[in-house]
């Protein structure tokens, strides 16, 4: 009897186990591909004894490697699995040509967002050719609140979805953001200067899958200093277009998962 009372906290204690490796894992990206143990420690606020065992059985999985001096970093376990997510997340053909097109155009950095949640990830990105230009990191997730792409992927969320992106961002509610939203429908895409980065800029327009649904955004992005009104108003017509042809087109292998 005692078992059927303790199986909910096993799988509870289970939960939080692989919630603290994904948190442990987290920790390394390009800035930082390898991180001493007290730097682990430190980042998470576990007791060192629980990162020690974590790191064990993830350098058992393969997914962590240890040097002598107490150093780690990713392990070839990962390797397999990013051969996997480049083939389930690539856009096809069409659309790299089209973003290389607005680039051309631009000469500004081009990306493909898509809504996972409450966030925004970019799955594909063709930087500028200006020696100065904006670029966000691929795979890493974004805040909804701010950002033309952001607002282009509220178009067709769910009214939780906006609630709780307001609820996230000081100074913003759902009845300020959902005008915003309503006004970018109307027009088609959306302008957005300084909102997830001082001195950033950006035009973004909506993709929509054979549903009609919007499943994905792309935009121009560059300082806000060549972003002039002038300019502005090529970029819209320069992304508006693409987004109708990689509308039109098809996404590409990723828009099964969308």
């Amino acid at each position: 009897m005692a078992d059927i009372g303790t199986a909910p906290s096993r799988a509870d204690g289970g939960v939080r186990s692989i919630a603290r490796a994904v948190e442990v894992l987290e920790l390394f990206d390009e800035r930082h591909p390898t991180r001493q143990l007290r730097e682990i420690v430190a980042s998470t606020g576990l007791p060192k004894t629980t990162v020690v065992r974590l790191l064990a059985t993830l350098e058992s999985l393969g997914l962590i490697i240890g040097g002598g001096d107490s150093t780690y970093g990713p392990g070839p376990g990962f390797l397999r699995w990013v051969k996997l997510a480049d083939s389930l997340w690539e856009v096809g053909e069409e659309t790299t040509k089209c973003m290389q097109e607005v680039v051309d155009t631009s000469g500004e950095t081009v990306n493909i967002y898509i809504r996972q949640g409450s966030s925004r990830v970019a799955v594909a990105q063709i930087e500028g050719t200006a020696t100065v230009r904006s670029v966000v990191e691929v795979g890493v997730p974004y805040p909804l609140s701010t950002g033309a792409s952001a607002k282009i992927l509220l178009l067709d969320a769910p009214e939780t979805v906006l609630r709780e992106v307001a609820a996230h961002q000081p100074g913003l509610s759902y009845e300020q953001l959902k005008p915003q939203v309503d006004t970018i429908r109307e027009v088609g895409y959306s302008v957005s200067h300084g909102e997830r980065e001082f001195g950033a800029s950006a035009v973004a327009a909506p993709i929509v899958g054979s549903d009609g649904r919007v499943i994905a955004a792309v935009s121009v992005s560059g300082p806000t200093s060549r972003f002039t009104a002038d300019r502005v108003g090529r970029y819209v017509d320069t992304v508006t277009a693409a987004a109708r042809a990689i509308s039109v087109n098809g996404l590409g292998p990723v828009e099964v998962f969308l």
